[in-house]
């Protein structure tokens, strides 16, 4: 699921799509103000520390090999599952 969708769904359910000061909260925003604000923090951080790339031209988001070729499926779990908690405890 798109992080755009996300924002969408929480607002339809009366839900806060982000903290107070942020764009979201007002509505009106496109799909490239969410990307936007995805790569500006945390991406920009782990970018500078060679962790991740941004591919403007696919529009994805690629985590270096090296790093991917380290984990396997309980890891790559356990990252879904703290990014869900994490999200749960900003939203909440």
């Amino acid at each position: 699921m798109s992080l755009y969708r996300t924002y969408e769904d929480r607002i339809k359910k009366g839900l806060p799509a982000e903290k107070k000061n942020c764009i979201f909260t007002k509505g009106d925003y496109t799909q490239k103000d969410v990307e936007r604000h995805i790569l500006s923090m945390p991406f920009k951080r782990f970018e500078g520390m060679g962790y991740m790339r941004h591919s403007k031209y696919l529009g994805v988001i690629q985590i270096d090999k090296s790093i991917i070729k380290t984990l396997d499926d309980d890891d790559i779990s356990t990252i879904m599952t703290y990014c869900t908690d994490a999200l749960e405890r900003y939203w909440g």
